[in-house]
């Protein structure tokens, strides 16, 4: 069986070349995306609460959300944000829950929603969840005002529908959002003096306009003859129509119109609170994002023609244009990455020719299209798509791929040297090295499977560099022993035993390169530890502890930022401001980033989020209008890191009283800062007081430009202390107050007009000038007929009241967010504020407590998920070693091995200055399977030696000496596949190329150098004696 394709090269040329063609059309047909998808762990309810101050949203509104929402055992947290008006409970659901599972939760949530919400009180909004898609938009889209005068937002209102509606019809759009996006309105601008004369109120006008708006079904009627339906005409279809509704009767029979007590316009909310500039020009986006699994630069070339015919047939005066398309930066990352492999392979080849010949290097390097080719069939089965973290995995499985393929070569070479046959030859090194090559495969599989098999965002985001590492080695060792050895039968030349010749003298293009001092020397070093193990323990053991020592002193970081030609901006002003602020602050500031040399456009959205142009970006601003947030463009990456620091400290001198961030966009998965402190108690004082001494120290602290405060107490309120015997006597209750003073300021909703397939609010409301100031509100009158002055029912004051109250899991807490200099290790800065902290002094009063959230939890989190899966997979690695070796002894040894290379892993990032993150700790979990290949190599040939066995030393360092090409030519191909990334410079990818590199050649020097001392002691007979005492056997064991 194990020489059948070598017999049979037809059936071996028809698996080539299915492979090769099965690869190429998979290559072809794979989806590509510049990051992996998310599951929609994140999500938001979001509930409005009209005139209600934030303690009675936290009350009525909040608390029952969140009450039901947490009997579901699949929620991990909940946190909430109640403010003047609006609820906000933000939702993470469990990590370990499958993506399916994640869909039924959310059905779930909205079953207890649904429960919540019949304990709101009257005037409560509808809750809406919101489930957010983590990933990044896959073209946004811009309508840009570039004319002269005021924008017409009808217009570009009406074109930017229109555009959305041709994105969600092209096939593969998985949704569409608009941003900046005007909301039109029907307003009935009601005259208080005429409407008072009336009679009437604004809820009462109101709720006739209301009534007025037939679009009720009035049911069917059934006869004989069939069912028809019935209706009231009268919807509103327009504004005369509105216009025309009477709201009474007069005493000569005259109506009172809504014409004669209002003006009836059709306009946007004023004011708007969500707008969008480019470059400060008003625009609207439009952001469109593919559903997963479709290949981007195909489905962007057919939305980018949407968008250019479209541009085509736009007014004068309006600009469309693409502002962002992630098929350019996905395209430029794959080709990276595919140049890197193409490098990569060139490079391995190139090591493989110099040690091994060219003969073998063809054969060997066979096994690189092979295997990529069964990968990508094994990746189009599964529907993965190719993107950065599948092809990574392939650029570092690269060198791995071929290590089985090394050591088959290697050995039919040795034994067809020693006269066997080129059947023998293949029969006998299969038979002797299919074990443990299938080991070696095993627990290098085992190694990554923790990368593959770890939960939540971290294991979503890096998952596929596991799994494409297990496809391959798992596809190289099948390859290695089926058609690599038949190549290996085809391309050998004939020896000389078998044509009578002289042998002919070694060449190194043939045979490899070879020195005799240097193989001399080499031959007496191993002989050395073999005569003196304890040297050879100490050469192997020595380096690895520096490791171990050196990385205590790394600096800590997660994940890195990436390396992109944008950075995000953000603007947070005060609680009181309005949308007319937060304009005046973006365009001040736009002018001076725009500036800056490098800088090409930059793109704000007020009082909503903006576009997600990365994929781990997550807000939820919806109506807060002093917000603003979005993006920078640059030339070039370089660009980022040159000015993204200078355009933070030169907007944050200009606008001191604002919170603005300029910042680097960052891998892995989403935080609210880098540094996040969470003070857990009840009472809004203390929780108050603690917040304000952990921001005093973060402030002394190095390195922070901002700290945070997520409860906010003081903020300005206009509060009528009502007369409630005057409010009696005028016939009002302090909720009808209430409501009509609702109705005058902030409007009331009375019915809608359609328009096509468009439907517009009509809104009741008071002008403006009845609701800009506090003089304005005491002349405000309450109740029907003359109405009631306010200035009669009470007295008008301003006090302060807490604006902003926040909640974890049910119980209140002031979140701490700390925010720091571009480029700057979160972990350095946290570890010099809490030394800071506890030089104060200060103890945190009984009954609260403060928790360290941000990067610092993420970490844990990840590191904690990948130790519960990576523990029980490291012990059946050793349960598979064990059962290879049929020996104790010889597991742990292979284990040691395999733990001392960590040691080298830490030296070769700290060799290239690097921080120790979460991919060097992933880079240190696969390195582990991969540095034990070389000690079971080893081993397993000593252990065939009985000369070895029987403690002969000169047998054993022959032994040794024979397995020093494919160790050495296995560990060069591994280093080489990292060539490319240590190159480039990648601040993502180095730590895990630095540490595997550096682990893969330590892992050499304890094959060659620990294992064989190891193994020399195991076999001395003292050793054995007392081996044979301690276990009590009656003979001296075999191994």
């Amino acid at each position: 069986m194990s020489t059948l394709f070598f017999k049979l090269p037809r059936l071996a040329i028809l698996a080539i070349l299915v492979v090769l063609i099965g690869g190429l059309g998979a290559m072809l047909t794979l989806g590509r995306q510049e990051d992996p998808t998310l599951i929609e762990r994140y999500g938001f309810v979001l509930t409005p609460y009209p005139g209600a101050d934030a303690e009675r949203v936290e009350a009525l509104v909040t608390e029952p959300v969140e009450a039901a929402l947490m009997e579901l055992a699949e929620i991990e947290d909940v946190t909430s944000t109640s403010r003047a008006g609006f609820s906000q409970v933000r939702i993470e659901i469990r990590e370990d829950l499958t993506e399916g599972e994640v869909d039924d939760t959310w059905t779930l949530i909205r079953g207890q929603v649904e429960e919540a919400q019949a304990q709101f009180p009257s005037g409560v909004g509808s809750p809406e969840v919101e489930r957010l898609y983590v990933g990044a938009a896959t073209l946004v889209v811009g309508l840009t005002w570039t004319g002269e005068g005021e924008p017409p937002l009808a217009v570009m209102r009406r074109l930017v529908l229109d555009l959305e509606d041709k994105f969600q019809r092209l096939g593969g759009t998985e949704e569409t959002e608009t941003y900046g996006l005007p909301e039109e309105e029907v307003r009935v601008v009601v005259d208080p003096q005429a409407l008072s004369a009336a009679g009437l109120s604004f809820r009462e006008a109101a709720g006739l306009i209301a009534s007025a708006d037939s679009k009720t079904p009035a049911g069917r009627l059934r006869g004989q003859g069939g069912t028809i339906g019935l209706e009231v005409g009268g919807e509103f279809d327009g504004i005369s129509r509105v216009r025309q509704v009477p709201l009474l009767q007069r005493p000569d029979g005259s109506a009172v119109r809504v014409a004669d007590v209002a003006r009836v316009e059709k306009g946007y909310a004023d004011p708007s609170t969500k707008q969008a500039y480019e470059n400060n020009l008003r625009t609207v986006l439009v952001g469109v994002y593919i559903s997963p699994g479709q290949r981007v630069d195909k489905w962007a070339e057919s939305a980018r023609a949407i968008a250019d015919e479209f541009a085509a047939s736009a007014p004068p005066g309006l600009k469309v244009e693409t502002v962002f398309d992630q098929s350019l930066y996905t395209n430029d990352r794959l080709n990276g990455l595919a140049q890197s492999l193409l490098f990569s392979a060139f490079i391995v080849v190139l090591v493989l020719f110099v040690t091994m010949g060219w003969r073998s290097a063809i054969v060997v390097g066979m096994a690189i299209p092979l295997t990529v080719s069964l990968v990508l069939i094994l990746f189009s089965v599964f529907g993965h798509p190719l993107h950065q973290m599948s092809v990574t995995g392939l650029v570092i499985s690269l060198g791995l791929l071929i290590d089985n393929a090394i050591v088959v070569v290697d050995e039919f070479d040795q034994l067809r040297a020693k006269g066997k046959n080129r059947f023998e030859a293949i029969r006998e090194s299969l038979g002797h090295l299919a074990a443990p090559l299938a080991a070696s495969t095993l627990t290098t599989a085992l190694a990554f499977a923790p990368i593959a098999l770890l939960p939540g965002g971290a294991g979503e985001f890096v998952g596929m560099i596991g799994l494409s590492v297990v496809f391959a080695i798992s596809a190289s060792f099948l390859i290695s022993i089926t058609v690599i050895p038949a190549m290996a039968g085809w391309f050998d030349r004939k020896r000389g035993w078998e044509t009578g010749h002289a042998k002919r003298p070694r060449r190194w293009w043939r045979d490899g390169v070879m020195n005799d001092y240097i193989s001399d020397g080499y031959r007496a070093s191993i002989e050395a530890i073999l005569r003196f193990p304890l040297l050879g323990i100490a050469i192997g053991v020595a380096p690895a502890i520096f490791g171990f020592w050196l990385v205590g002193q790394l600096p800590s970081q997660f994940f890195p930022q990436t390396e992109r030609d944008q950075f995000q901006v953000t603007f947070q002003l005060s609680a009181e401001a309005d949308i007319h602020d937060t304009v005046d602050v973006v365009h001040r500031a736009t002018d001076m980033i725009s500036a800056i040399e490098g800088v090409e456009d930059v793109t704000w959205v007020l009082g909503q989020p903006s576009p997600r142009v990365y994929y781990n970006v997550l807000n939820n601003t919806e109506g807060v209008e002093g917000f603003a947030t979005g993006w920078v463009q640059l030339d070039s990456n370089e660009r980022t890191h040159e000015i993204v620091g200078e355009v933070q400290r030169m907007v944050r001198e200009e606008f001191p009283s604002a919170r603005f961030l300029a910042l680097p966009f960052e891998q892995g998965p989403p935080a609210d800062a880098p540094i996040e402190l969470r003070v857990m108690g009840n009472d809004f004082d203390t929780l108050d007081m603690i917040g304000d001494e952990i921001r005093n120290v973060l402030g002394q602290t190095p390195g922070i430009t901002y700290t945070v405060a997520s409860l906010e107490l003081g903020a300005p309120t206009m509060r009528l202390q009502a007369d409630e015997a005057a409010s009696a006597l005028a016939g009002e209750r302090l909720t009808d107050i209430a409501a009509d003073l609702s109705a005058e300021l902030e409007g009331v909703r009375a019915g809608s007009v359609l328009e096509g397939t468009e439907e517009l609010p009509v809104k009741v409301i008071a002008p403006m000038s009845r609701r800009s100031g506090m003089t304005d509100l005491r002349s405000a009158t309450v109740g029907t007929g003359s109405g009631t002055p306010i200035s009669a029912l009470g007295e008008v004051t301003l006090v302060p009241e807490t604006a902003v109250i926040t909640r974890r899991n049910g119980q209140r807490m002031n979140q701490i967010l700390a925010y720091l200099d571009p480029y700057t290790l979160p972990a350095p800065v946290l570890a010099d504020y809490q030394a800071r902290f506890e030089e104060t002094g200060f103890h945190v009063p009984a009954g609260y407590e403060v928790v360290i959230g941000g990067e610092a939890e993420n970490s844990s989190d990840a590191v904690g998920n990948l130790a519960a899966v990576g523990v029980p997979l490291v012990m059946v690695m050793a349960g598979a070693i064990m059962l290879v070796f049929n020996s104790f002894r010889m597991m742990l040894l292979v284990l040691a091995s395999g733990f001392l290379s960590l040691g080298y892993a830490f030296f070769g990032v700290w060799l290239f200055n690097l921080p120790f993150g979460f991919n060097a700790i992933i880079g240190g979990l696969g390195l582990f399977g991969i540095a034990i290949n070389g000690s079971i190599v080893v081993l397993s040939l000593l252990r065939a030696n009985p000369a070895a066995m029987a403690d002969d030393v000169i047998a054993q360092r022959e032994v040794v000496v024979d397995a020093t090409r494919h160790i050495v030519a296995t560990t060069l191909t591994t280093m080489g596949g990292f060539v490319p990334i240590l190159l480039t410079g990648d601040s993502f990818w180095m730590p895990l190329a630095a540490g595997i590199s550096g682990g893969v050649s330590g892992s050499a020097l304890l094959a060659l150098y620990f294992t064989p001392a190891v193994f020399r002691i195991t076999t001395m007979k003292p050793v054995q004696k007392t081996f044979r005492r301690i276990f009590n056997r009656q003979e001296i064991p075999a191994e």
